[in-house]
């Protein structure tokens, strides 16, 4: 059956939320409580909303489908804290513990202590974010990444979930419908399409991901 759904507690406490957690749980869990009460699958299916890529729901590892939150703007940089920090902590501690950590070398610490971020090659680990929660903050421009077939380990090993829509934006109801809809879409397609006792991401690695996304109709957009 559809299991269900968890979200992170999000905009209601986080300051990294990047987007409606709490909503979106919401329009998942009356949608298709139908299916948590009357199983008809192959096998359970899982929604998980993280608001951020901090995923602190590990919908990414755990969820069919992952909703993580997201921006696709610049990095907002407080060059007043940014000089804060690097005072109270010192040069090499902000170099030992956030630039040189950065995984695409995309943080520079300049010469006068401010902080020169490369946003074209910024993948949203978070890690500079979380160290320095005064000085950085996400971008204004939010959004969503789904990722559908994380799992842990059942027929074949643990999966993590496959990017399917890199960002979507949820300002509307009718953007919300749109998002359902998807989901709507992807648990028919598994119905239909599933062994039994096979989770998405096993029904994906079988048919391949090619298959997957002609079949609820999404198209590739790199």
């Amino acid at each position: 059956c559809v299991r269900t759904a968890m979200s992170c507690v999000g905009a209601a406490r986080c300051e990294q939320s990047c987007t409606n957690e709490h909503a979106l749980h919401r329009h998942l869990v009356n949608n298709f409580t139908d299916d948590v009460h009357r199983p008809a699958l192959p096998y359970k299916f899982k929604f998980k909303v993280s608001g951020c890529p901090n995923d602190c729901q590990n919908a990414i590892e755990r969820a069919d489908f992952a909703v993580i939150g997201t921006w696709r703007d610049e990095m907002k940089v407080d060059q007043d804290e940014v000089k804060a920090f690097v005072a109270a902590k010192g040069r090499q501690y902000v170099i030992d513990n956030v630039t040189t950590r950065c995984p695409t070398n995309a943080l520079t610490l300049n010469d006068d202590d401010t902080m020169t971020v490369d946003n074209h090659n910024c993948v949203r680990c978070m890690h500079c974010l979380n160290v320095m929660t005064k000085a950085l903050h996400p971008g204004d421009d939010k959004g969503v990444t789904i990722l559908i077939g994380g799992k842990r380990t059942l027929k074949i090993g643990d999966l993590m979930g496959t990017v399917v829509v890199p960002f979507k934006k949820l300002d509307t109801a009718e953007d919300y419908e749109e998002l359902v809809e998807m989901a709507g879409d992807i648990i028919d397609f598994f119905a239909e399409n599933a062994l039994e006792h096979e989770r998405t991401g096993e029904m994906i690695e079988r048919i391949g991901l090619v298959n997957f996304l002609e079949g609820i109709d999404i198209d590739v957009n790199p």
